[in-house]
């Protein structure tokens, strides 16, 4: 069985990790932030965040998780999310920020619901 929520948390951050590597690569473009970010630590550190919340999504997905390894991953998603989310702002990366509003939502989803009974 799948639950939503991850999956939600590891398409906002897989699509957030290309922007970011857009973002890394491109200095200057209609996607690219209006500051110029191209090649600065933030936005490789924004690369990696993305990254590791996708693969957290996707384990938050699965069903073989035990409840200590799912509430940690709970935890380390927020802190990740929240922290890519402020990184996206001060980047003046609109995309990833609304990217990481998506995964907020997701979030959401994965504590507050249950897993669908399919």
């Amino acid at each position: 069985m799948r639950h939503d929520g991850g999956l939600m948390i590891a398409f906002g951050a897989g699509i957030g990790c290309l922007v970011s590597v857009w973002n890394y690569f491109a200095p200057v473009s209609l996607l690219a932030p209006t500051t110029g970010v191209a090649g600065t630590p933030g936005a490789a550190l924004a690369i990696a965040a993305t990254a590791i919340l996708c693969i957290a999504g996707l384990v938050l997905a699965g069903t073989a998780s035990g409840r200590g390894l799912t509430l940690l991953l709970m935890i380390g998603a927020l802190v990740g999310i929240l922290g890519t989310g402020l990184a996206a702002w001060l980047l003046e990366s609109n995309l990833l920020l609304a990217l990481m509003l998506v995964c907020l939502i997701g979030w959401g989803l994965r504590v507050f619901t249950r897993r669908p009974a399919y």
